[in-house]
């Protein structure tokens, strides 16, 4: 195993677009940056985005758009991009020290950003028929099911903005909800309930993706219990919440119920020197135009 001699100023650990945005912008001031990704899919969840609505400098920028311009900004800066993932994060006095597979990388800062990943549903039939007509990727599937009837898990703001995004491309599609409301903005749900090709199923869920080779439909149940009923359809897409990528972390940075890291207003942890921003820290948003201003906000506090 390797490790770097002198340490960084800073190191971002996660190449979503928070990390890319704080690494890009630490090293814009002078400092230097080394960027830690396991390099299978920069940019994050919002590579998954056919079109981003809730941030402004997006215009008609789809996520990956985003995702490339901030990727190629880091290059141009000079960042040391290390396309491996985090294993594990040491605190040695005023040095942290990020593992990965290959070297140990130690900085006088760390930013934690290592984002989120979608849950699933745990049911029957899920994990078999991955990518064989269940997917967590409206923008990287949507041609696979034209002209198809598909099925669309959950009711925030990921579910109602690839549920509408996949209207371009099916014949109809049936939004599932446990709740007896949908809890995404008013703009996605005014737009879902308008949309012809839209109906909506509350206070219900899957039980079990049904199909032998490719999906061929879903078992559904009302939330509080009873009978259940088999829906025909293609696919089904998977937007039911996120949990944080933090296996990495030590013991003693505290997190709340949910497994985030708890910040200060400066976004700085119980650990002095290690920042979270994103999805990994309490109280995100869950919004991209949140998680760019957190990255903003602590290379502020780092370089001030």
């Amino acid at each position: 195993m390797t490790s770097s001699n002198d340490p960084y100023d800073v190191i971002v650990v996660g190449g979503g677009m928070a990390g890319l945005t704080a690494a890009r912008a630490a090293a814009a001031r002078g400092l230097s940056v080394a960027s830690i990704d396991d390099g299978g899919h920069m940019g994050g969840l919002v590579m998954n985005v056919g079109h981003v609505e809730d941030y402004p400098a997006a215009s008609d920028a789809s996520g990956m758009d985003l995702a490339v311009a901030e990727l190629e900004a880091l290059v141009e800066h000079g960042v040391e991009i290390i396309s491996e993932a985090a294993a594990r994060l040491d605190i040695d006095g005023d040095l942290k020290t990020v593992a990965t597979d290959s070297g140990t990388h130690r900085g006088k800062t760390v930013v934690l950003a290592s984002g989120a990943r979608l849950k699933s549903l745990g049911v029957s039939g899920e994990e078999r028929l991955f990518g064989r007509g269940v997917s967590q990727c409206a923008g990287c599937d949507a041609g696979f099911f034209v002209d198809q009837d598909v099925v669309v898990v959950g009711g925030g703001d990921s579910a109602l903005q690839e549920a509408l995004h996949l209207t371009d491309y099916v014949k109809g599609l049936t939004l599932v909800t446990r709740g007896d409301a949908l809890r995404a903005k008013q703009g996605f749900v005014s737009r879902a309930v308008d949309n012809p090709k839209i109906s909506v199923r509350y206070g219900t869920v899957v039980t079990e993706i049904t199909g032998e080779d490719d999906v061929s439909g879903v078992r559904l149940m009302p939330a509080d219990g009873g009978s259940t009923e088999d829906l025909a359809c293609s696919g089904v897409f998977v937007f039911v919440g996120l949990e944080p990528n933090l296996n990495y972390l030590p013991a003693g940075i505290e997190r709340d119920a949910s497994g985030r890291m708890v910040t200060g207003p400066d976004l700085q942890t119980s650990v002095p020197g290690i920042f979270a921003v994103g999805a990994v820290r309490a109280g995100d948003t869950g919004q991209l135009a949140g998680a760019i201003e957190d990255a903003s906000t602590v290379v502020g506090r780092i370089a001030g």
